[in-house]
């Protein structure tokens, strides 16, 4: 039997593309997978150099001596990550494999774009190879408008199949307000804290739960975010840090929640699972006027506010607090259109249409 070759980032440390990639990759039947993991967030940056190194060798052995008809892989946005992609697709392309590409973010193109010119040419004869680029977004075509022959498909995120379960109706007697994701400075998690420290003055029945881990980005490293971010939270009794949460504590703080934020200028934010995620536990949506963020969140289903802005983000939720009707109709609505919309099975039949089916 031939096989398909999943390149790309398994869980753990769980974020959007590592569970869309795990997900997929659980959904193929064991006989016609064959896998090559590249998640090494956790590796400091001689770990990450070992790692692709590895990752290099193990396409071309899997590639000569399998008999592979299709590689599946989600693209990477950095040099040593796009370089042992090139490898892949170059490889593939010489065994006349079909190759498909999955992009989960939104800077493919401003990456192909800040490259040298000379490794600019060597990506561009590299992705005009690839058979399929999947998306998030019918606007995020315009990641790949420099390849103006590639076949392009639309499959939007999901929500994780946990989440099918029965949630008892929110009081509202407390409004919860959640933040789940990663702790970084560009998530706007120090415009979230800004923001609930005037809220939190002004309204005796609202708290904040925030779950996620600490992690670098181009503004802050991680060990300054965390001193931060601890300094700013020890004295507000209604913000609870709970650190990383999985499984049925994550499920648990969904359902008791009522308005999802995620303030984020994160720059390859596209389509965030953990909106998706928050919708299905019947939360409303605070969220950014940032990149692809106002195609999953208008005013059927949340509030977008000004990225980095405090003063923006207090009147967003605000906003909400004061109109509980508005917020109990949009909790309802979110429930609903997330499962007819961003269900588990819904996404990975989509997927195996597309790069599985017999005429693919």
């Amino acid at each position: 039997m031939k096989k398909i070759l999943c390149v790309g980032p398994l869980i753990p440390p769980v974020h959007g593309q590592s569970l869309a990639f795990t997900r997929f990759y659980e959904s193929v039947e064991n006989g016609r997978k064959l896998l090559i993991n590249t998640n090494f967030e956790h590796l400091g940056m001689t770990g990450k150099v070992i790692g692709n190194i590895k990752v290099i060798f193990l396409t071309f052995l899997k590639i000569i001596f399998f008999k592979i008809d299709k590689v599946y892989f989600t693209c990477s946005r950095s040099f040593l990550g796009s370089f042992k992609d090139v490898i892949l697709i170059n490889l593939a392309a010489l065994k006349k494999i079909k190759i498909y590409n999955h992009l989960h973010g939104s800077d493919f193109y401003e990456y192909f774009h800040s490259v040298p010119l000379w490794y600019q040419k060597i990506l561009y004869n590299s992705y005009n190879k690839v058979d399929t680029s999947i998306v998030l977004l019918d606007s995020m075509k315009e990641q790949f408008k420099d390849f103006p022959d590639m076949n392009l498909e639309i499959v939007p995120n999901f929500y994780d199949k946990e989440l099918d379960v029965v949630f008892e109706k929110k009081d509202l007697k407390t409004i919860n307000l959640l933040y789940l994701s990663n702790i970084i400075k560009s998530k706007g998690i120090f415009e979230l804290l800004e923001s609930f420290e005037v809220l939190s003055r002004k309204y005796d029945n609202i708290d904040l739960s925030i779950g996620g881990d600490f992690l670098s980005d181009e503004y802050m490293n991680k060990d300054d975010i965390k001193l931060k971010f601890l300094e700013k939270v020890k004295n507000n009794r209604k913000i609870n840090y709970i650190g990383k949460v999985y499984g049925e504590e994550k499920i648990e703080l969904l359902k008791k929640s009522d308005i999802f934020v995620l303030p984020s200028y994160y720059k390859s934010e596209a389509f965030p699972i953990s909106i998706v995620e928050a919708m299905r536990c019947g939360n409303a949506i605070v969220s950014t006027n940032y990149k692809y963020l106002p195609e999953i969140v208008d005013e059927n289903n949340g509030i977008l506010v000004e990225p980095k802005s405090p003063e923006s983000l207090y009147k967003g939720i605000e906003y909400l607090l004061k109109n509980k009707t508005l917020l109990k109709n949009i909790q309802t609505r979110n429930k609903i259109e997330a499962e007819e919309k961003y269900s588990l099975n819904r996404y990975t039949e989509q997927l195996h249409k597309i790069i599985l089916s017999e005429d693919s």
